[in-house]
Order: structure tokens, then C-alpha cells, then sequence
């Protein structure tokens, strides 16, 4: 079993983590704010469903498969493909949230 502070040893990545599960929050709920006033639509057809079924419901799942997948690589980030899956989610995330922003202001 591991010890806490063995668990958190990379502090740096382990943020990468916390922000691209922060972001992916964002994202959920400018994604339900967008749909709501008809001015995006959800880009995954599973989660497309899941909007129109229930919006925490879809909130949910995205927050949980998004935290889960992170946390798996964040587990194995002493492999170089996993600390590069972790820092591509920062990545990614960070144009969705400015595409996110972008229509706020220019809508």
C-alpha cells in the first residue's frame, strides 16, 4: 500500500491533474449554458444523450470518467506516455475553456 506522501510526490503533475479536472468542469457547464441558449451543441453523441436525459446525470459522468482517467495515468505516471496523456488533457481543456470564453464574449 502507499503512504500519502508518497502518492503526491510529483506536486507539479499532480496540479496538471487537479486543473485539467477543474477545466473539464467548466467545460461541462458552459457546454449545458451553450445548449441551453442554442449556441453549441454537445460534440460526443454518448454525452449528447446524457444532456438530454439529465443534465447532472451528464454532468456526472463526464466529471467521474474525466477524474478517473486522469487519476489512472496520474497512478502510472512514472511511464513517459502517461505524464504526456496528463499534460495533453491540460492542453486540450485549455482551448475548450477559450472556445468556451470566446462564445461568451462574441455571441
Amino acid at each position: 500500500m502507499y503512504r500519502t506522501g508518497e502518492l503526491f510526490q510529483d506536486r507539479k503533475l499532480f496540479m496538471y491533474v487537479i486543473t485539467a479536472i477543474v477545466m473539464s468542469g467548466y467545460d461541462a457547464v458552459a457546454t449545458m449554458q451553450h445548449i441551453g441558449r442554442g449556441v453549441a451543441a454537445e460534440g460526443n453523441p454518448l454525452m449528447e444523450s446524457l444532456i438530454q436525459q439529465n443534465a447532472l446525470l451528464f454532468f456526472l459522468v463526464k466529471m467521474t470518467v474525466t477524474a478517473f482517467g486522469l487519476l489512472v495515468c496520474y497512478r502510472f505516471s512514472n511511464l513517459r506516455t502517461a505524464r504526456l496523456g496528463i499534460r495533453l488533457a491540460v492542453v486540450l481543456y485549455s482551448f475548450v475553456c477559450m472556445y468556451h470564453v470566446m462564445i461568451i464574449f462574441f455571441e
